[in-house]
This record gives C-alpha cells, sequence and structure tokens, in this order.
C-alpha cells in the first residue's frame, strides 16, 4: 500500500507480503476460526540482530510511552485514502480489519478473525459475506455493525475521497448489502479472488461512520475514527502523531497472544526527515524505534548493545524506477532495454547501501506470488550490451562518450520523492548511465507533488517502491486505467496485460492464477517498464528493551502487544 510509495534517506515504505500457497484454506469453503493461535511472531524473530559491540547511550528503562522516529510526512491518516505505507504503519495501530492474515512461527501465513467472526466466498468470488462481532464499539463510541462495514467500503469509492491505493485495491466493487445488523456482504461486479488477502490490509479498516459523516470524504485524514488498540489524539505537520490506549479494546488477533487492551499506554510518531536526526534521536533514548536509517547507522547498531535491528522482507514491487513508455527517450524499447542494463544492482546494494538490502532484478519481490526467478537474469548487468542497443537504436556516442541523434542529446529526466531513499542511489544511476553515454538530470519533489507530477507524465523515470498482500498489486501500477490518477507512472497501457491481471483476478486456483501473473510479470520485463534496485521489507532499529513487537504480512511493526519492560 502503496506505501504504498517513497524519501532523503533510506526508507521502505507503502502499499505487504504473501503466499497464495501458503493458505491451507479453501476460498469456496465457511471459514470460522477459533481462537488457537498458530504461532505468534515476536520481537525475538530470527531477523532481527542484537547489537553486542560498543554501548548506546540509550536508558533501555521501562516507560508506557513509545516514541518511533517516523521518516516521512504522512499523506493523510484515512487508511482507505492514503498512498503511502508509513500512513498505512500509523493505521494499523488505529484501525482493524474484519479478517487478518499473519505469519506464523513455522514462516507460513494463517487467517484470524478480526471484526468479523466468520466469513465465506461465494464460488465465483463475487460475494464475500462476513458475520460481524457484536462487542465492538469504535473510539468515538459509535457501535460498529454492518452498516459500518458499507459505510467504510462506500467512502473509498467516493470520487471525493481521492482514494489513491484502496479503491484499485478493491478491485471491481459493486456494493455492501446490510443482511442484518451484524452479516454484511461485499459485492463484486466481476470475479476478485484478490479479496480474499487484501480484505486482511488496514486500507480496508473499518472505519466509524459518525465520524465519517462528520468530518467528510477528506477531512477524515486529519480526524481518523477506528476501532483499534490505540485511538487518534493530535497531528502536529513536520511534527508528531501522537495516539492513546483504547482501554476497551478485546478483539486482537489471538496470534499476538494478548486480544486486550494495549500495555502501552502512550503510542507517538515523531516526524524526522533526516535519517542523522533519527539515529541521533534513537542513540539519546529520545525515541525508542526508528524506521529506515542510513545502512552506514544499521551497521553500527548492530554492533551496539542496547539496540537490535529488524529487517522484514516484503511483498510487493522493488525499490526502482517505472520508465515512461509516452515520452522521449524511453518511449523506446531498445532505450529502456539498455537502462535496465546499465544498472548494477548488486553493487549499488554493496557499496551504496551497504548490504542493508537485497537486490532486485524483477518486477516483483521474491516472496510475491506470480514472481519468476528465471527472469531475474533478463538483464543480468552489461554495460557493452546496453552499449549496442543504444547503437540499434541510432544513438551515436560523441568524444566525451554521450550519445545524441539528429543533433539531440540521450538525456533522461529522473523525479525522485524528496526524503524517500533514492537520493544516494539515483547518484550510482546517474554515473552508471553516463557510463554507457546516456546523460541524466534529476530533480526531487515532495510525495503530494511528485505524484501529480508523475500522473502528469513529466519525467522518463519516476521512484517507487510498494507493498500489498497479492499480486492484484500490479493492476494499480501497470493498468490503463491507473495512468491519471493511479500509480501506473510509466504510462504503459497493453489491453493483453490488462485482460491478464483481470483474467488472473478471476481465478480460484492458487496454482493457476499464479501461473496467469507469471505471463504477466515476464511481458512486463520483456517491456522493460520498470528499473528494479532493491527490494522492499521492513527495516526497523529499536532499544532491545522493546518487547512483544509484532510484524504483519507487509513488514509493518504492530504494537497491539508491544512494551518498554
Amino acid at each position: 500500500m502503496p506505501d504504498k510509495v517513497e524519501q532523503n534517506t533510506l526508507s521502505t515504505n507503502a502499499p505487504a507480503s504473501f503466499s497464495l500457497a501458503a493458505s491451507a484454506l479453501s476460498r469456496r469453503r465457511f471459514l470460522a476460526i477459533g481462537g488457537a493461535a498458530v504461532g505468534a511472531i515476536g520481537a525475538t524473530s530470527l531477523l532481527a540482530a542484537c547489537g553486542s559491540g560498543a554501548s548506546a547511550g540509550i536508558a533501555n528503562t521501562p516507560s508506557d510511552t513509545l516514541t518511533v522516529g517516523v521518516f516521512q510526512e504522512p499523506d493523510t491518516l484515512d487508511p482507505g485514502a492514503t498512498g503511502l505505507a508509513l500512513s498505512s504503519l500509523i493505521a494499523s495501530a488505529v484501525f482493524d480489519p474484519l479478517v487478518w492474515w499473519l505469519p506464523t512461527a513455522n514462516g507460513d501465513k494463517q487467517f484470524y478473525p478480526g471484526l468479523a467472526t466468520s466469513w465465506e466466498v461465494s464460488p465465483d468470488a463475487t460475494t464475500y459475506t462476513f458475520t460481524l462481532r457484536q462487542d465492538v464499539d469504535f473510539h468515538d463510541g459509535t457501535h460498529f455493525n454492518a452498516e459500518a462495514v458499507k459505510a467504510t467500503f462506500d467512502h473509498i469509492v467516493n470520487p471525493e475521497t481521492k482514494s489513491r491505493a484502496a479503491k484499485g485495491s478493491l478491485g471491481p466493487y459493486q456494493e455492501t448489502r446490510v443482511v442484518d445488523e451484524y452479516t454484511a456482504q461485499v459485492v463484486f461486479s466481476a470475479p476478485n479472488a484478490a479479496f480474499l488477502h487484501e480484505m486482511t490490509t488496514v486500507l480496508f479498516g473499518m472505519s466509524s461512520p459518525q465520524a465519517l459523516q462528520k468530518y467528510g470524504p477528506t477531512g477524515f485524514g486529519n480526524n481518523p475514527v477506528g476501532t483499534g488498540p490505540f485511538s487518534f489524539v493530535s497531528y502536529a505537520a513536520q511534527d508528531h502523531i501522537s495516539l492513546t490506549k483504547n482501554p476497551t479494546y478485546k478483539w486482537g488477533p489471538e496470534a499476538f497472544g494478548a486480544p486486550g487492551p494495549a500495555k502501552l499506554t502512550n503510542l507517538d510518531f515523531r516526524i524526522l526527515l533526516d535519517s542523522t536526526a533519527r539515529y541521533n534521536a534513537l542513540q539519546a533514548g529520545q525515541i525508542q524505534m526508528a524506521m529506515n536509517l542510513n545502512p552506514s547507522d544499521i551497521q553500527t547498531i548492530r554492533n551496539t548493545t542496547g539496540l537490535t535491528h529488524y529487517n522484514m522482507p516484503s511483498t510487493g514491487q522493488p525499490y526502482g524506477y517505472p520508465l515512461n513508455v509516452k515520452k522521449t527517450p524511453t518511449d523506446d524499447l531498445l532505450v529502456r532495454q539498455a537502462i535496465n542494463l546499465a544498472v548494477d544492482q548488486d553493487t549499488l546494494v554493496q557499496s551504496v547501501l551497504m548490504g542493508a538490502y537485497e537486490p532486485a532484478h524483477n518486477v516483483l519481490t521474491p516472496t510475491t506470488p506470480g514472481y519468476d526467478k528465471s527472469l531475474d537474469t533478463m538483464y543480468a548487468y552489461n554495460p557493452d550490451k546496453a552499449k549496442a542497443l543504444l547503437d540499434q537504436a541510432g544513438w551515436v556516442a560523441g568524444p566525451d562518450g554521450t550519445r545524441s541523434k539528429n543533433g539531440q542529446p540521450l538525456e533522461v529526466e529522473i523525479l525522485i520523492q524528496s526524503s524517500n531513499g533514492f537520493d544516494l542511489p539515483t547518484q550510482f544511476v546517474v554515473s552508471q548511465l553516463k557510463a554507457v553515454g546516456i546523460a541524466a538530470t534529476t530533480s526531487s519533489e515532495p510525495f503530494t507533488t511528485a505524484a501529480q507530477s508523475y500522473n502528469n507524465g513529466v519525467q522518463n523515470l519516476s521512484a517507487i517502491f510498494y507493498y500489498d498482500v497479492d499480486p492484484y498489486l500490479l493492476k494499480n501500477l501497470v493498468t490503463t486505467e491507473q495512468i491519471q490518477s493511479g500509480f501506473n507512472w510509466a504510462h504503459y497501457s497493453n489491453p493483453a496485460v490488462d485482460s491478464g491481471i483481470a483474467q488472473a483476478n478471476a481465478t480460484m486456483d492458487d496454482a493457476t492464477r499464479t501461473g496467469q501473473y507469471q505471463q504477466v510479470t515476464q511481458t512486463l520485463m520483456e517491456d522493460a517498464i520498470f528499473l528494479p534496485l532493491w527490494n522492499v521489507s521492513g527495516i526497523f532499529s529499536a532499544a532491545s528493551n522493546l518487547k512483544g513487537l509484532n510484524f504483519g504480512t507487509t513488514g509493518y511493526a504492530l504494537f497491539h502487544a508491544a512494551e518498554l519492560a
């Protein structure tokens, strides 16, 4: 979600990880899962590296307030409207989904009841019927029922909401039917197999109908009201977001082992755009958790007593650049292929990112169904082949190596989002492109304006990373309908891809569906519409006395059972 998209540090947003094959539950049978946890996900994940070297200057003292240093300004606190993964992370503490889909101790994923106690999917995946809990109230006192489910989904598709991620992820939504007070049916105009997983994301966190009406489609983002373990207190732009414990909370997922109220009294998110500022604040004990620190600081933390580092692999699209197929010179397939061949992702990760991430060579991350490992070698680093393709396209190298054709230099415009992790990597990419004769100019804008610029197509290369729980994420990224207001920043339009994604989403068999997405990704790779750089993951550093931290399938940190012991 999207995060699902986006800053001046190494960041990993918006937009989730999942495996269709991981679910042993049939889409076609009634699901009524009890309270037994298959396996809790704790802060002592194997991916967590605890420091053992020099001691940090942090107190590591017990506290009822956790302060998290975040890397960017949220675009909105409305999960149904956001386009940023950071906003989704914050929203995960305020809103609950109808159903949870969480990692287990053995690495699989399991469905758990959320605000729905059970659910049923029609054989054609057009109707999802939810039986709801009857003991839930929103933070403003509004009672949760089927009308709230209807209000939430209708809010997402309301054009005035201007939903960036949720609307696309929702698919062919038709209506929500209120069967009775505690039974809701979400109905689609076409089969929507992806919704089995998409319904578990915070993008579809249930929102208070009273608050939606009171604040309107756009005002709700500054006054979010959900049912989650924490309720919204305040938001000061460029400074902080403050949440406080919901004392009546008792419907958290059993996987966390603590479905009751949060152990923390206060959860604060401090907006620190500069990664060095986040690192220093963590070292000084001013914050107890930090997102997306610089790779060099991550290396230090791994060897520092009193600090812990987490790297949680995620599903989605890697960090990278969509290549605008409608703007010269990236409207030429040979130029796009040459750009892909000219960049050495392995060296980028080792020399610039200092091994903090995994290099990406595909349009999807390895944990995403539809990922085809055989495609990783399609654009293996080969600057000589890149030069040959540019020769073939008629771009002639001059005395200084820069290429031109018909008196026009071979130049691309790269527009990145400010404070979004692309600054240093972009410098590396510019140098790699120069080595094969492609000149590049770079500029940056905040996400809100950059997204509009991308939709307008002013750039050759834009910057994106995208988290999601289903390969249906490709609908938001590459289908024709997403060019003007979605995340199709490559301005790519291919009827075969559009229909391929729709066909996959109408397929109930997991293996067949995954194969269909692999065919789509092969076409996308052949058309060279995306330059992958490194794979998305949840990157967090924290005081070692932060216990009970959980992670969802998206790699987001979840604070339901967290405590500073």
